[in-house]
């Protein structure tokens, strides 16, 4: 079950001697395995409430006049994250709040878990256990991993946190209510959600925060239930290790940037993008999503639509090279002076699939036996598909009756510019004739 979403709680107290915005109140979960023991049957998972309080980058609460936690928050459950690099408060150090905010706080949603350092079982990540640079000692202290996303925001970190030495005034002190922890490993992203025309090429945002030491990359794209390693950055080797075509790293050591250009995107490409960074003992990700969406390009015919009276006609409505599936088709008669009115008498192909992965279908609609009077009526084909937006997208053709009187304006403009053209040829052929003519008087 994923974490539900949850509530900005507001804005805690914040030190009266370090002036600037407070630190943010983030409501959470803390999700751990319960029961299991021996059984071959997966353990249940327990969720209990939890608060994150998130000072400012390079800042953090006075211990001695701790926020009140709120009661269905339990002793130990309300954790102080101090994050020197700001990746929590999203990078920005002159923010009066977190980014991941956005203007709706009802998106955010928060999980908290226990965590334990381990080695790397994928083969880029395994030459970093004998490099140097652990960044905390592995034997002291509890740790932790928080996820914090909003993807209306655009915004999604991973942390890992290290729990701090209480400190001696504290000792003395009764417990705390309040868990200090420090941000060791940060990954985030900026695309938690991307969406992208076929044939486009597109950014994935992956950035960490971490100390100085050796570091390896894993993007993975999963979809409809199969996934696959599609780059891996061999820290300890400094090398790509496995690299597919079409996909490149963008790998900058300085700032820590791992993003992934995806190249001339297909439908192939849609789905799951999972971003791994791995230090010696921890590893963090991101998860992104990617949408193909192509809009349709819709066809009406025939045109022109010229009909006998007291006979019949079909329209038929081409809509082609789109994607995703869904797309819907509406009919619709419109007749001088009068409201649309829907055509019922009508009914489509089914999909077809092309080799690049796009849909196209054709809807028809019969037209019943035309009168005279139904000369200047308007047919329309509707499509509503996410590639157009909400307007859709809508072609209409105009009825002629054959032998109907009174021609419409256009018609008669019509009329009046083919007539214009054939007097002025007429006119030409006529003038070179008089020429002609006077040329061969004067020779006789």
């Amino acid at each position: 079950m994923g974490p539900p979403t949850l509530l900005l709680l507001g804005v805690a107290l914040s030190s009266a001697s370090s002036p600037g915005p407070p630190a943010a109140r983030v409501a959470c979960w803390f999700v751990e395995e319960t029961g299991g023991g021996g059984s071959v049957m997966p353990s249940a998972l327990s969720q209990r409430r939890a608060l994150l309080l998130l000072p400012p980058p390079g800042r953090r609460m006075d211990e001695r006049l701790e926020p009140e936690v709120p009661v269905e928050v339990e002793p130990g459950l309300a954790f102080q994250i101090l994050d020197p690099s700001g990746i929590l408060w999203g990078g920005s150090e002159s923010s009066t709040a977190p980014l991941w905010l956005g203007a709706d706080p009802d998106q955010v949603s928060c999980e908290i878990n226990a965590y334990s350092p381990q080695e790397a079982h994928v083969s880029w990540a395994a030459g970093l256990v004998g490099e140097e640079g652990c960044p905390r000692s592995l034997e002291k202290g509890k740790w932790f991993i928080t996820t914090i996303q909003n993807p209306e925001a655009g915004y999604g970190v991973s942390s890992i946190l290290h729990e701090e030495e209480q400190l001696p005034w504290k000792q003395e002190a009764a417990a705390s209510s309040i868990t200090t922890a420090a941000a060791v490993l940060s990954v985030f992203t900026r695309t938690p959600q991307v969406q992208s025309r076929l044939g486009q090429d597109v950014v994935l945002d992956c950035g960490f925060s971490a100390p100085a030491a050796p570091f390896s990359v894993e993007w993975r794209h999963q979809h409809r239930g199969a996934g696959r390693v599609i780059l891996a950055y061999d820290g300890a080797a400094e090398r790509i290790s496995v690299s597919e075509k079409g996909v490149e790293l963008f790998l900058d050591p300085e700032s820590n940037n791992i993003s992934l250009c995806l190249r001339n995107v297909g439908v192939h490409r849609e789905g799951t993008y999972i971003c791994t960074v791995y230090l010696p003992h921890l590893h963090a990700q991101q998860a992104l999503e990617l949408k193909t969406v192509e809009p349709p390009l819709v066809t009406l015919r025939p045109i022109p639509l010229l009909v006998s009276p007291s006979s019949q006609a079909e329209l038929a409505c081409e809509i082609s090279g789109y994607y995703p599936l869904g797309v819907s088709v509406s009919w619709k008669r419109q007749s001088p002076g009068t409201l649309q009115e829907v055509l019922l008498d009508t009914w489509e192909s089914g999909h077809r699939q092309s080799p690049d992965g796009t849909f196209s279908l054709t809807s028809f609609a019969r037209l019943g036996a035309v009168q005279p009077e139904d000369h200047g009526a308007s047919y329309s084909c509707h499509v509503a598909h996410i590639g157009l937006g909400a307007a859709g997208l809508q072609k209409a053709v105009k009825l002629h009756v054959a032998g109907s009187s009174g021609p419409s304006v256009e018609d008669a403009i019509g009329l009046f510019l083919v007539a214009f053209v054939l007097y002025g040829i007429l006119r030409l052929i006529f003038r070179r004739i008089a020429v002609d003519t006077t040329k061969t008087q004067k020779l006789e």
